[in-house]
């Protein structure tokens, strides 16, 4: 199978994404935008997979365009979540339910308040990744001044705000919605609600 031009394979990903509403950034078995943009699936790091330039492109053109949130979705890996699922993932974000929070150490509740306080935090580290993890904020990958990459929480206030979303979902209707799309990629034991009860 041939890797396929960014072009080609933004149009794919988004006719997968339409169809199922989540697909995996990467996963050597399950459907992923790796294997889309590279014609195959790709064992170990897709970075340095010759598609690996192209793989960034397209993924930076599904966010930037506003058809993804790259969220840690399925099996706490970067899963891709279409426009069509946002209510329902930020409807879960903001839920606070038992399963988020209980985990949570003191450090990790620290930085939620800080990020719900001033909307975005940059941060690092196992407190940063918890919270992203546990759907309690949207982290993003943003370019520093001085040209590396970092990561920012931001709450889901103010990804509403940005991303335009208006509906509110109870949340057992929102967690029936995302299993409902991760049935189709057979992934449903992935979601952290139901990971973290087995």
């Amino acid at each position: 199978m041939a890797e396929a031009s960014s072009e080609t394979a933004v149009r794919q990903a988004l006719d997968a994404l339409d169809r199922t509403g989540l697909l995996f950034l990467h996963d050597a078995r399950k459907p992923s935008l790796t294997a889309l943009v590279a014609g195959e699936p790709i064992r170990g790091s897709w970075w340095g997979h010759p598609a690996g330039r192209r793989i960034f492109q397209v993924a930076n053109a599904l966010e930037d365009g506003g058809e993804a949130l790259f969220v840690p979705l399925l099996s706490a890996k970067v899963t891709l979540v279409h426009r069509r699922l946002w209510p329902a993932l930020v409807s879960i974000g903001e839920a606070r339910a038992p399963w988020q929070m209980d985990p949570l150490t003191p450090r990790a509740r620290e930085l939620l308040e800080d990020v719900e306080r001033t909307g975005r935090v940059r941060a690092s580290g196992p407190s940063s990744k918890a919270l992203a993890r546990a759907l309690l904020v949207h982290a993003e990958q943003v370019h520093t001044a001085g040209g590396s990459h970092a990561t920012e929480l931001v709450s889901w206030a103010g990804i509403r705000k940005a991303r335009e979303i208006v509906e509110r979902l109870d949340e057992d209707i929102a967690r029936r919605m995302l299993e409902e799309a991760a049935e189709a990629l057979e992934a449903v034991s992935g979601l952290p609600w139901v990971r973290d009860r087995s």
